[in-house]
């Protein structure tokens, strides 16, 4: 018998311990909503948790229903008004402004000036041009550490 009891009595303290985690995780959620700017989410919380404490506050055991329907008729109104804010401030026409159209940016051209010998010996131009960047083999250098007179 007393096991039926405690059975009983854990149900009702469950019920009673989930409305109220609901109450509460409902109005954070609606204002957590709320902060990160997503109205429609927020307004669906807060008319769940008005409804929550609404359902606190009554005076009988079990709601009369047509308080439960007069609660879902004003919560859907909200979230209607709330919704139709959201979609004319998203989609009104804005003003617009005067920016420049994407520019290229600009080309440097250097023009180079090559001679080109013909019929000269290959060999003696290489030779010439040596040390020069962009050739084969770059300057020699000595090796070890290098002395500044100053």
């Amino acid at each position: 018998m007393w096991q039926l009891l405690a059975i009983v009595f854990s149900a009702v303290v469950l019920f009673y311990l989930g409305a109220f985690y609901l109450t509460v995780a409902a109005w954070l959620n609606a204002i957590g909503h709320l902060f990160r700017g997503n109205f429609i989410r927020a307004s669906i919380w807060a008319c769940i948790g008005f409804g929550m404490l609404c359902w606190w506050q009554g005076s009988d055991v079990i709601p009369d229903p047509w308080d439960f329907d007069k609660w879902l008729k004003t919560s859907v109104l909200f979230v209607a008004l709330v919704a139709s804010i959201v979609l004319v401030v998203k989609f009104r026409p804005r003003p617009k402004t005067n920016v420049p159209p994407f520019e290229t940016a600009p080309i440097k051209v250097e023009l180079v000036n090559i001679n080109i010998e013909l019929g000269a010996d290959r060999h003696a131009d290489h030779r010439a041009v040596r040390g020069a960047i962009g050739t084969e083999q770059g300057p020699r250098r000595m090796p070890g550490p290098t002395i500044i007179d100053g």
